[in-house]
C-alpha cells in the first residue's frame, strides 16, 4: 500500500513536541508516547471505578444505618428517596407523607410512614389519551366534563369529585393531562346534591390542629391542595371534618 506523502504539523498529545503526521487522526509523535498515554488512560478509568465504588459503598453504609432509625429528618428522608429536600416538603405540603415539626427548625418524620406512604400508592399505568370509555352497555361515551367543570358547575370541591368517581364508579379518560368524567354519569351523581353541612359537620382549623398536631401553614396547604370546603364564623375558620378526615386518615396496609 503507497504511503501518502501529506505532512501535517501537529502536537503530541503526551509530550507536547511538534511533530509531521501523516493522518489528520495521529494524536502522538512515536509508540513510545502512545504506550505512555494508554496505560494513563487505563489507570484514569480504574481510578474513577475505584471511586464510584467506594462512593456507592458510602452511601449503602449511610442507608444501612438510617434503615434502623425509627425517626429521620428532612434531609434523610430526601437520601432514603433519592431526592432533594425541596420534593420532600412538598410531599408534606400535599399531605402525602406526615411530618412533625418539634422546633422552628427541626422537623422529622417516622420510618413506618415513609413505607405506610409508599405502600398506599402502588404505581397504576393510566389509560392512553386516545383510550374510550364504554357505559354499562358497551356504547362509547363521546361527551365529558373535565375536574374543572364540575367544581364550577355543581359547586363541590376537587377532593369530592374523585370521591364519588370512585364510589359511583364514574367512567373516565385522560387527555393531555385532565381527567375527563363521563357527562351523563356526572349529571346523575352530581345533580342530586347531597344536604347542606349541619353544624355538627364542621370543625374549626384550631381543632384539626390539636388532634392531627399540624402547624397553620401545613392545614393552609393541605386545605388550598386539595381545595375543601370552608367556612368563616367570625374570627374562626371551619373546614368540613369529612374531607379533612380523607386526607388525613391513615392509609390502610393490605
Amino acid at each position: 500500500m503507497a504511503t501518502s506523502n501529506i505532512r501535517i504539523k501537529k502536537i503530541c498529545q503526551w509530550c507536547g513536541n511538534e511533530f509531521e503526521a501523516q493522518k489528520t487522526t495521529t494524536q502522538y509523535c512515536c509508540k513510545r508516547c502512545a504506550e505512555h498515554a494508554y496505560k494513563e488512560r487505563k489507570r484514569q478509568e480504574k481510578k474513577k471505578i475505584t471511586e464510584t465504588l467506594d462512593s456507592f459503598t458510602a452511601h449503602e453504609n449511610k442507608l444501612n444505618q438510617l434503615s434502623g432509625r425509627d425517626y429521620l429528618s428532612v434531609a434523610e428522608v430526601a437520601q432514603i428517596l433519592n431526592v432533594t429536600p425541596r420534593a420532600v416538603y412538598n410531599l408534606i405540603y400535599r399531605g402525602t407523607i406526615k411530618a412533625y415539626r418539634l422546633s422552628s427548625q427541626w422537623a422529622v418524620i417516622k420510618r413506618a410512614d415513609i413505607d405506610a406512604m409508599i405502600e398506599a400508592r402502588p404505581y397504576e399505568r393510566k389509560p392512553k389519551a386516545t383510550a374510550l370509555a364504554n357505559d354499562v352497555n358497551g356504547e362509547a361515551i363521546t361527551e365529558f366534563y373535565t375536574t374543572k367543570e364540575i367544581i364550577e358547575k355543581f359547586g363541590v370541591s376537587n377532593s369530592w369529585v374523585f370521591a364519588q368517581g370512585k364510589a359511583h364508579n364514574i367512567p373516565k379518560v385522560y387527555h393531555r393531562g385532565k381527567t375527563l368524567w363521563s357527562k351523563t354519569h356526572c349529571d346523575r351523581v352530581f345533580a342530586a346534591k347531597p344536604e347542606a353541612p349541619k353544624e355538627d359537620d364542621w370543625i374549626s382549623y384550631s381543632d384539626v390542629r390539636a388532634e392531627y398536631n399540624l402547624t397553620h401553614d401545613q392545614l393552609h396547604n393541605y386545605v388550598k391542595y386539595h381545595g375543601l370546603r370552608r367556612k368563616k364564623v367570625g374570627k374562626y375558620t371551619y373546614i368540613l371534618k369529612s374531607e379533612i378526615e380523607a386526607i388525613l386518615r391513615p392509609p390502610t396496609l393490605k
